[in-house]
């Protein structure tokens, strides 16, 4: 009879403005667990870390990266804690903790490095820092091992996608808008090598940029598309956009911050600042590029291999309801709603997910499912740091 696991999953996205934590319990066999939530909550970062953790990479010295890793380490550690009592469940009653860290460099096209061209990822939080406060077991460092192994290091959710969402029934895609957007299609009656998965883009992150970059502040963010409701597109930044070779590569593929966030974002903003147009114009031409990007990677890389029956949107960008009618227009055939009216929690699924990430590499299944369908060697997805012996 297989194991039940009590489980804790952290995550922290582009946004880098705090962490979702979430307690799952998690029963069966893989790939028909059954996954329970039994307590979620988001954590805000302090300003002073926000700002941190917003400083251009290229404004960091090794001992900041190196601070910063054992910081979040501490952090994370402590929100988990916190989540668990609240879950009203101990540290040794938590089987483990997954989490994802915070991403500061993904770059899995490579660059150039002396004389070798170099795949690479590099998150932080350390998980041997969170195991020794916390004092559970910590899977970390998920995405490495799927770099190693030729894959993209993302998206890593499509295998939560498919244990939860999957149907004989129905066709659906899962769509997480964070700051960036990705998507899981799971045909009717899907094997696991059936899914079709991706980065579409920029999800909040250029909304949240423009607001930073004007505001000067590092929480700002468009509530419900207010400021987009009231804006003007600027045509010739979204015509820009939508030129950048990455909307027209074939998955799978994946991208993040260092194509679509705030350097990039700034030389947008100042741009439209120049042809004279105000915040909520940046604002409202950014909720369309993300709508945009989303609806063309479903119609171009989705729907000729999938005929979706239904879109289940999570993340932060599932609460703006402006980004989710233009989303909802330009797919009129196909019905899009939130993660709550399938029972999912939009704001923790993808804390639920790395809480599921971990239990796999407990259990010693390879979980880089999209590299796997590409033709890819199986990898086991993390790196596992242990608690102070009792």
């Amino acid at each position: 009879m297989a194991k039940t696991y009590t489980m804790c999953g952290i995550m922290s996205g582009t946004s880098r403005d705090g962490v979702d934590i979430a307690v799952v319990k998690i029963s069966g066999s893989f790939p028909s667990n059954k996954i329970k939530p039994l307590y979620a909550e988001t954590y805000t970062y302090p300003p002073w870390l926000k700002s941190l953790l917003l400083t251009p990479l290229e404004d960091l010295r090794v001992e900041d990266v190196s601070g910063l890793d054992f910081l979040l380490g501490e952090i994370y550690a402590e929100y988990a804690l916190r989540a668990i009592q609240s879950a009203g469940l101990g540290p040794r009653d938590v089987d483990a903790i997954g989490s994802h860290g915070q991403t500061l460099l993904h770059l899995p096209g490579g660059r150039k490095l002396g004389e070798r061209e170099v795949r690479s990822t590099l998150q932080v939080g350390s998980g041997a820092v969170i195991a020794q406060k916390a004092g559970i077991t910590t899977v970390s460092d998920f995405r490495s091992a799927d770099i190693a192994a030729g894959g993209e290091g993302a998206p890593l959710v499509p295998v939560y996608d498919y244990a939860v969402l999957r149907s004989s029934k129905k066709a659906r895609l899962a769509l997480n808008i964070g700051g960036i957007a990705n998507l899981t299609a799971i045909p009717r009656k899907a094997d696991l090598e059936d899914i079709v998965a991706f980065d579409t883009g920029p999800g909040n992150c250029m909304i949240d940029s423009a607001l930073r970059l004007r505001s000067g502040d590092a929480s700002a963010f468009d509530r419900d598309g207010a400021l987009a409701r009231v804006g003007e597109i600027d045509e010739e930044c979204v015509e820009q956009v939508l030129s950048h070779p990455y909307f027209a590569r074939k998955p799978p593929k994946t991208t993040g911050w260092e194509e679509c966030g705030e350097d990039y974002t700034r030389g947008l903003v100042e741009a439209m600042a120049g042809r004279g147009r105000s915040t909520r114009d940046m604002v409202r031409t950014f909720t369309e590029i993300a709508g945009a990007t989303i609806a063309n990677a479903i119609e171009d890389f989705v729907l000729p291999e999938v005929s979706v029956d239904e879109v289940i949107v999570t993340g932060g960008g599932s609460r703006n309801s402006m980004l989710m009618g233009l989303i909802k227009k330009r797919l009129p055939e196909i019905p899009v709603d939130i993660g709550e009216a399938h029972g999912i929690d939009s704001d923790a699924k993808e804390a639920c997910a790395f809480a599921y990430l971990a239990y796999l590499r407990l259990e010693g299944i390879p979980a880089n499912i999209i590299s796997q369908a590409a033709g890819l060697e199986p990898a086991l997805l993390g790196s596992v740091s242990q608690p102070p012996a009792s």
